[in-house]
């Protein structure tokens, strides 16, 4: 097969029992890009991922590699044969063979020593040269990733499909792991799937994303514009946090350098605690998060407001603080938008 082709889903579904989980999706992996399919538990994500590797048939549309079919209602290639990578958050590492032996079982078609030097690239790519001999269970879990990213991408693969491959990880593992892993898939110039339901994750590693909810593709574009411009209202919720505010609880101040509408949809960075100039408003709650202090503030005798401040002082509540809008950080959504 050739390699750096996109690979493509042209309107596919995928129907259990009479439900349809994947419904008439489409979505085109490039490459050289990482693309992070977003949604809640039961949203279709594995599934679709699942559709892309051949492991299940569609029961409509197409599964594309560049222009060759690799699925449909009339053909079927099978997973093994589409020498597309896989990578699950279990690592599926074989308990019998040592890092190397690991990397290299996918590579039996190689001469023994052209094997194992591949291997030993993967392994050093992946900084793990010196865990070359070690088994499975004498490696820590952000290892066993790391080896099962080796084994995947040493096969020369023309696409990598991840489902959650980070979420086995504690956290002080899972940054490091996560880092090097993706820089190596995206080295390698193939199309790139990452399954995630975390929004931060996704908008953190992939280079476009594909919100999924109840087996549709709601929307596909830049993380940016997902955050700030979305087209729906369960687009801008799997994005991250937000509130609505009507326009009519408003600062007039602050409704003059905004759109016409009746309702605004805030991110919480609209809303920013400044030392010299601003709203006065009074503090209601405010907790620190790291680097970042969340403020709920009162706007008038039945609303509040979200917002953030950056700094060493915590106001406490009652306290009265500056604030000022950035009015990149709020948008507008139709109001029958489910």
């Amino acid at each position: 097969m050739s390699k750096h082709l996109p690979l493509k889903a042209v309107g596919v579904s995928r129907v259990y029992d009479g439900t349809p989980v994947v419904n008439e999706a489409s979505l085109t992996l490039e490459p050289g890009k990482i693309t992070a399919l977003l949604g809640q538990s039961g949203a279709g994500k594995s599934t679709l991922l699942r559709l892309f590797a051949g492991l299940e048939p569609v029961d409509a549309g197409e599964i594309l590699l560049g222009d060759r079919v690799l699925s449909s209602t009339s053909t079927h290639v099978p997973a093994e044969s589409r020498s597309i990578g896989l990578i699950f958050q279990d690592f599926a590492l074989f308990p019998h063979l040592n890092a190397l032996d690991n990397v290299g079982f996918g590579l039996k078609r190689m001469a023994k020593e052209a094997r194992r030097n591949r291997s030993a690239e993967w392994l050093e790519r992946l900084g793990l040269s010196h865990r070359a001999k070690a088994y499975p269970h004498q490696l820590s879990g952000g290892e066993q990733q790391r080896v099962s990213i080796a084994r995947a991408l040493a096969a020369e693969p023309v696409a990598i499909l991840m489902d959650e491959p980070f979420s086995g990880l504690d956290v002080t593992l899972k940054s490091e792991v996560r880092e090097i892993a993706l820089s190596a898939v995206s080295e390698a110039g193939i199309p790139a799937l990452l399954v995630s339901h975390d929004a931060s994750e996704a908008m953190r590693d992939a280079d476009r994303i594909a919100v999924m909810k109840k087996g549709v593709i709601l929307q596909e574009d830049t993380p940016e514009m997902l955050y700030l411009k979305p087209t729906s209202l369960p687009v801008a919720r799997a994005l991250g946090s937000l509130q609505s505010i009507a326009r009519a609880d408003m600062p007039a101040e602050w409704v003059a350098s905004l759109p016409k509408a009746e309702t605004y949809c805030l991110r919480p960075e609209a809303i920013r605690m400044s030392n010299d100039e601003g709203m006065p408003m009074q503090v209601v709650s405010a907790q620190r998060t790291s680097t970042i202090i969340e403020l709920e503030l009162k706007l008038n005798g039945h609303a509040t407001l979200r917002g953030v401040g950056i700094g060493a002082h915590r106001p406490s509540p009652g306290d009265t603080v500056k604030v000022s809008l950035s009015p990149e950080f709020v948008f507008c959504l139709p109001p029958e938008a489910p």
